[in-house]
């Protein structure tokens, strides 16, 4: 299973697009907020299965907070991640993918890519394909799940 992975597009869909069209076909592509209307635009257009959040900036939107997505042996937590304090460290991040058995967590909110792991949990912020913060370009997240799980951070030239 191929898995795509965005988040804080901030309503600017230009490299999501670009990347989409590069990667398809896509199983499934997780969003992980900000802007969640974002991955309704992406699922629509190029009809893909696709799992979605709100972040901080989802005023009114009427998104979940958090998804668990069962897929066979994995199990992802897909949240924003500001209501887990992810800009000081993943702590409760970590506490709540206990709570819910989840072995992969996807998040966003900081704009900076990061994928580690953690008492054998795998923590995947896909960073921001149009805000990047820190030293980052623009980024995006991959997941492969079968046998064996692959995860990854690409890149992107802006």
């Amino acid at each position: 299973m191929r898995i795509g992975v965005f988040s804080d597009t901030h309503n600017d869909l230009t490299l999501a697009k670009e990347v989409l069209n590069k990667l398809e076909p896509l199983d499934l592509l997780l969003h992980a907020g900000d802007h969640y209307r974002d991955g309704r635009i992406l699922e629509k257009q190029f009809e893909v299965s696709t799992k979605g959040v709100v972040g901080n900036c989802d005023f009114f939107s009427g998104g979940p907070e958090e998804e668990i997505i069962e897929l066979g042996q994995y199990t992802i937590f897909l949240t924003h991640g500001h209501n887990y304090g992810v800009k000081k460290n993943l702590q409760r991040l970590y506490y709540r993918s206990q709570e819910v058995g989840a072995n992969i967590v996807v998040f966003g909110h900081t704009h900076v890519p990061l994928y580690i792991i953690e008492n054998n949990v795998h923590f995947l912020n896909p960073g921001s394909l149009t805000l990047p913060r820190g030293n980052s370009s623009p980024s995006y997240g991959m997941i492969t799940l079968g046998s064996t799980m692959e995860i990854k951070i690409e890149g992107t030239v802006k």
